[in-house]
């Protein structure tokens, strides 16, 4: 039986993902109940191991349950996604992708928010952005994103600093470098970066400074209200 206040997450690496739900949890409300399906739920290391990514492939980037992160291709897992967003239509009304990947292939009957589709549109919607500030997880991430950026912005500076392995001090140079860079905006391009990443990367830049996690989450309270 699905409820109006059940909300569907599909993340690309293993579920639970406390580290985004904690963040999101007090925007949606404490009565919304979250149903999540990780793309590597059940897999085994070895399994995981053959999504890696090869060279020329659209590379993702998560933290397994361990905080293990890997590198995935996204070409691998789409249709482990689709199993994930097949399951939870029975159950909820909304579903959010935890992931800001272009993900086109990807559907359902429900109502699904798609983080990459969401920050694009909120950043083409803003006047006066001449130079836009993009940081990543990995360098390998750096070319697609300055292609996908591209597509709307003609002027884009990306830095890769990840999510999870690297420490205050190198938010606060890549910060610095973009402010150097003299960007109008800054786009942390993960689910998995936290509040506490973005108050960093505001502060020293002194830019404002666009986080997928906590946008997906307003719309995702709008749409479950």
């Amino acid at each position: 039986m699905r409820s109006g206040r059940r909300v569907g997450l599909v993340t690309i690496g293993e579920s639970p993902r406390v580290d985004i739900t904690s963040e999101i949890k007090p925007i949606l409300g404490i009565d919304v109940e979250l149903m999540e399906c990780g793309a590597l739920d059940g897999l085994s290391r070895d399994e995981i191991r053959n999504l890696l990514p090869k060279p020329s492939d659209y590379v993702l980037v998560t933290r397994l349950r361990d905080d293990t992160v890997v590198k995935l291709s996204k070409i691998k897992i789409i249709e482990r996604m689709q199993r994930c967003i097949n399951y939870l239509e029975d159950y909820v009304n909304v579903i959010g992708l935890l992931c800001t990947g272009d993900f086109p292939e990807l559907s359902s009957r429900r109502l699904m928010v798609e983080p990459s589709r969401l920050t694009m549109n909120v950043v083409s919607s803003l006047s006066g952005v001449r130079r836009l500030g993009v940081i990543v997880h990995d360098k390998d991430q750096m070319r697609m994103e300055e292609e996908r950026w591209r597509r709307i912005i003609s002027d884009v500076v990306v830095i890769p600093v990840s999510a999870y392995t690297s420490s205050e001090y190198d938010f606060r140079r890549a910060a610095e470098y973009l402010r150097a860079s003299n960007v109008d905006v800054v786009v942390l391009d993960s689910l998995g970066y936290s509040i506490d990443m973005r108050n960093v990367v505001r502060e020293v830049s002194g830019k404002p400074v666009i986080l997928p996690r906590t946008i997906m989450a307003e719309v995702i309270r709008e749409l479950s209200a």
